[in-house]
């Protein structure tokens, strides 16, 4: 407290404030205002004026300080200024000045007033706190009358005076300081002494000295300090007193202390409020930065180390969204505990907002005393928190910054230890990053390359490329997707993946993807009109939606500009949506893909597969495709487990009624396993890298297929070059009885070879190394048919029967390490190969017993004429695997066997059809 028992104005410009000074002026229960220095016009208002004046805010607010003021006072306080006094006073008047102000009703007020410069919304002006001291002054006014009308003064003003005659210690105290410090006079001894014992203990060296200082300079004190009363309670006393020498020497002390107890709770539970987070108690923003900074000062004198531990929870949101926000912020609080408990006693630990926290950690003998301590954080947030009787996981990514040496402010510790826990986001989560050089050199580069894509978006530097997208089963384009490339005048071509990440997080991506859609249609539309090939196909441009786009209210409208500005059909327009960018705010996504199908446009799942999404999400997101991710794909037709999910994925998609893309196809074998699987379309460098327009035009041109192409093969050779392939590593003899005279077969050479690779591996699989495999062949005059046997495990009627099926695998005869049945089989490798010759017009069967082996033939077609009559040329035929254990499974979680409701035809602007499948 001031003098005069004012709360201290805060000393900032009124503009530099912030929430937490805000909040002192608006909850403070003085009067407080700000008026223009110039023309006095009061510019804001506190609750505790309105009340005090009884003017409504807006009637404070069209007034000037002179209105407060009965007209005989205003030429006094207007000299006032003039002479430089900005509250108005008397020069020779101590402590705050005081005035005569009217109320709305006409009554006059005694306030006492402190002002301070300030700037408020960048004026100069005045911030006033009015302090009612009428009451007061009409107490003081008393004090000349009788001793009762004395006591009842000081009760009400809770003020009780004292005496002490130093030579006899002799302490004489009024009637209401013995109700102040809740002693009587036969309890209370008389004595400096007695009152000391009456002070709190942490106070009493600050009384002592304070007294002593008066006796030894003559001169007056005013301080504040606690007393404890006999119950325990403690109580705030803000004592003032003066003492009357005689020669030089102190004879006799006297003075008041006043009960503040409750003024000081009330600045106490401000401050509060003002400075700690109101969730969990700890320290705000405001709070931390102030004691980093101080922090760093110490260790100006001192040679350890200082860390800040940026601690962010890994996935809270989706804590929010599976239990809801009051899971959350119990979770919260258990962090804020789990975080105290684990750190010393000197570390603090603050809350910045959201899931976000930090921590202070001073005087640490090392670098790795650091890592010791996030170890311990890590260690502590990875246990479960039950909340609302669910157990809540929640794991935690933590950046450190230190710093060991003086120079460090404490904005830039903060920054630091903030970019090296996105390092650890982006390195795998649940992990610690220690901001090095090298952090800083990614930062400064992130923060070039936002400067130099400002300049790229603005001077045409950015190009869209074309990436063709297949039909698998039709020698026609499917559609093409859009590529942003930015040619950097100093760094070359750019993909994507060396600048995306920064548009997304300085918000460019917004009219960088505006600018992509626009010259994407635009370019659609120039192919269309050139009437080439494609022009009356079903071309369908692909570009890709960002998170940041997503949540821009505009988004619809834009995308509907853009279509009726180049006369586009919306179903030759298709979003892509990374599956983890879904998955940040789930209803938000559905709600956006919502009205962007009304438009009539189609939407892609990109990446599918490498997020979070689960089934039921699947079937709630109104999209028309999923796109298989690469790294699925990278593996097919070599790693059985690839197999298995791009089978998955593709059964699921069509279960649902979508269509299927696989995405980074390289290779032939790739391609011979995704025709097997049913995939629908795909693209990838095994057809063309992402092209410009020109160039996209004669590629379509060329009307690259990416169906079978059936022509004569000779089995006979393929079957000795795969057979002599898997020699040097087979487990048992290999025997071949196929004549070199064998007729060719009308056939796909890619297709027909890992139908052979996988019957010979699978021959061998389930072989024991002292049986050989057998190949044999033989033609009629419609098919050659090449058999594949073993004397191995066998099947049972059961299990031949079901073999065929994606995702079937047959008990194998044998137990596993861990003392169980061993569970093996083709799996989906067979109904690849079913897949494959069907396609080609040919049939595949087996023979099996239980214990004799198996013997697999598949039949090819000798002519191309009866390939054509098989019906199977160029595409699988209709009903591939609808007996598998996939639409079972489809059939268990409540997907109905047609797939999903498609929604309604949108009438075309372009090109023929409407919005079509």
């Amino acid at each position: 407290m001031t003098d005069g028992g004012f709360p201290p104005v805060p000393a900032a410009t009124w503009d530099g404030l912030g929430s937490g000074c805000s909040l002192l002026f608006d909850a403070n229960p003085l009067a407080m205002w700000v008026h223009h220095s110039d023309s006095l016009r009061l510019l804001e208002v506190n609750e505790a004026a309105v009340r005090q004046y009884g003017w409504s805010r807006r009637e404070l607010l069209s007034m000037t300080v002179l209105d407060l003021f009965p007209p005989e006072d205003r030429p006094a306080f207007l000299q006032a200024l003039l002479d430089g006094l900005p509250s108005g006073g008397m020069r020779s008047q101590p402590g705050p000045a005081r005035h005569r102000h009217l109320t709305r009703d006409g009554a006059l007020l005694i306030v006492e007033i402190q002002s301070d410069a300030a700037s408020y919304a960048h004026r100069r002006a005045t911030l006033t706190l009015a302090r009612d001291v009428t009451e007061g002054e009409h107490l003081r006014a008393a004090l000349g009358t009788t001793g009762d009308q004395l006591r009842e003064a000081q009760a009400v003003a809770k003020v009780g005076i004292w005496e002490w005659d130093i030579a006899d210690d002799q302490v004489r105290w009024s009637d209401e300081l013995y109700r102040i410090f809740g002693l009587t006079a036969q309890a209370f001894p008389g004595t400096f002494e007695g009152y000391m014992a009456a002070v709190h203990p942490e106070d009493r060296a600050l009384v002592q000295a304070t007294v002593e200082r008066s006796l030894r300079t003559l001169e007056p004190f005013d301080f504040a300090h606690r007393c404890v009363l006999p119950e325990g309670t403690v109580r705030w006393l803000q004592c003032r007193g003066r003492v009357r020498g005689v020669d030089g020497h102190p004879v006799q002390m006297s003075g008041a202390c006043q009960d503040v107890t409750a003024q000081r709770e009330a600045a106490e539970a401000l401050s509060q409020l003002a400075l700690h987070d109101p969730l969990t108690g700890l320290p705000n923003r405001s709070l931390f930065m102030d004691r980093l900074g101080q922090a760093l000062r110490r260790l100006d004198r001192r040679d350890r180390v200082l860390a800040v531990l940026f601690v962010d929870l890994d996935r809270f949101k989706v804590i929010n969204d599976r239990f809801g926000h009051a899971v959350g912020d119990q979770t919260l609080l258990a962090v804020g505990t789990r975080l105290r408990e684990v750190l010393r006693p000197s570390d603090t630990v603050g809350r910045l907002g959201g899931d976000e926290f930090v921590v202070l950690c001073e005087d640490l003998e090392s670098d790795r005393a650091a890592v010791r301590v996030a170890e311990r954080v890590l260690a502590a947030l990875d246990q479960p928190i039950v909340c609302n009787g669910h157990d809540v996981v929640s794991s935690a990514s933590i950046g450190i910054a230190l710093s060991g040496r003086p120079g460090s402010t404490a904005d830039a510790l903060l920054r630091d230890a903030d970019m090296a826990m996105y390092r650890a986001k982006e390195t795998g989560r649940h992990r610690i990053e220690v901001f090095d050089n090298s952090a800083r050199l990614r930062t400064q580069a992130r923060l070039q390359t936002a400067d130099e894509l400002r300049v790229a978006v603005e001077s045409d530097q950015l190009r869209v490329v074309y990436q063709p997208i297949v039909h698998l089963g039709q020698a026609t384009p499917a559609g093409v997707e859009a590529l942003v490339r930015w040619q950097h005048p100093r760094r070359g071509l750019l993909t994507p993946a060396d600048f995306i990440q920064v548009a997304e997080d300085t918000g460019l991506v917004v009219p960088l993807g505006a600018w992509v859609l626009r010259r994407a249609c635009r370019d659609l539309t120039r192919i269309l009109d050139q009437g080439g090939p494609g022009s009356g196909s079903d071309l369908v441009m692909s570009v890709n939606l960002s998170a940041r786009q997503l949540s821009e209210p505009a988004l619809v409208a834009m995308v509907e500009s853009v279509l009726a500005e180049f006369a586009l059909a919306p179903w030759r327009l298709c979003f892509e949506i990374t599956e983890s960018v879904l998955m940040d705010d789930v209803d938000l996504a559905i709600a956006l893909l919502s009205d962007l199908r009304a438009l009539g446009v189609r939407l892609a799942i990109d990446d599918f597969g490498t997020g979070y999404s689960s089934l039921g999400y699947l079937r709630r997101f109104p999209v028309d495709i999923v796109k298989l991710d690469r790294a699925f794909v990278g593996g097919l037709g070599g790693d059985s487990a690839a197999d298995a999910i791009a089978a998955a994925v593709i059964n699921l998609g069509h279960a649902l009624g979508l269509s299927v893309i696989a995405e980074g196809v390289e290779t032939e074998e790739q391609l011979t396993v995704l025709r097997a699987l049913g995939c629908d379309r795909a693209q990838g460098y095994l057809w063309s890298a992402g092209q410009a327009p020109e160039a996209l035009a004669s590629w379509m041109a060329a009307r690259p297929s990416g169906g079978l192409e059936l022509r004569p093969v000779a089995l006979a050779g393929l079957v000795a070059e795969r057979v002599a392939a898997l020699r040097p590593a087979a487990t048992a003899p290999v025997v071949v009885h196929v004549p070199p005279t064998l007729a060719a077969a009308f056939a796909d050479a890619g297709a027909a070879r890992k139908v052979l690779d996988h019957l010979l591996a699978n021959a061998l699989k389930f072989s024991p190394g002292h049986r050989p495999v057998v190949v044999s062949a033989a033609a009629d005059k419609r098919f050659v048919r090449i058999s594949v046997a073993d004397y191995g495990v066998g099947m049972t009627p059961d299990e031949a029967a079901r073999c065929f099926e994606p995702f079937w695998q047959a008990d194998r005869a044998g137990v596993s390490e861990s003392g169980g049945p061993e569970v093996g089989g083709a799996g989906v490798g067979l109904y690849i190969v079913r897949s494959l010759v069907e396609a080609m017009g040919g049939h595949v069967a087996v023979r099996s017993a239980k214990g004799a082996g198996s013997t697999f033939t598949f039949a090819l077609p000798r002519t191309a004429r009866e390939a054509k009559r098989a019906g199977r040329h160029g595409a699988l035929p209709p009903g591939m695997g609808e007996d598998s254990s996939i639409r079972e499974f489809m059939r268990q979680i409540g997907v109905p066997r047609g797939g999903r409701v498609r929604p309604p035809s949108v009438p075309s602007r372009r090109g023929t059809g409407g919005n079509r499948p």
